[in-house]
């Protein structure tokens, strides 16, 4: 029983970060022509270190599949360039073209100016503390996903 309203809680959880990332940040990537996960996609491919649409899709939670049909229409909007590597054509690196750095670098300055002030009125303390309550999380659900009963 108490597994089940465990199982609920997170989903709770999980319902009200969903909804809050959605209100907080979809309007502005919206006004891009992008959704939340295309927009994680190229904060990921800007930030991260070289990526494959493999080690994308693994970052992001996302299917290979799933990663690279993205990642195409990405590309065919201009945000997103898919270079085949010579070593082996069958592996595709991923990079920003200039119209996506500058998306993201306006998605970004929009953010700051959105909500910075909130977060600066927060203080670093609280600030810190609530990374913390998520690396707790997830290393819980780690932790229970690799739990080995005896």
């Amino acid at each position: 029983m108490r597994s089940m309203v465990f199982e609920n809680e997170i989903w709770d959880f999980l319902r009200t970060i969903t909804e809050g990332m959605a209100n907080a940040f979809r309007p502005i990537v919206e006004e891009y022509g992008l959704t939340l996960m295309q927009t994680r996609i190229l904060v990921e491919v800007k930030d991260g270190a070289p990526h494959t649409i493999g080690s994308l899709g693994s970052i992001i939670g996302l299917s290979s599949g799933n990663a690279s049909s993205m990642c195409k229409k990405l590309e065919a909007a201009g945000f997103l360039k898919r270079i085949r590597t010579p070593e082996d054509e069958r592996f595709v690196k991923l990079a920003l073209t200039r119209h996506g750095e500058d998306t993201i670098y306006r998605i970004e300055e929009d953010l700051e100016r959105r909500y910075g002030v909130f977060l600066e009125h927060k203080g670093e303390q609280e600030y810190q503390r609530f990374i913390e309550c998520m690396e707790n999380v997830k290393a819980f659900m780690q932790e229970m996903y690799e739990f080995q009963p005896k």
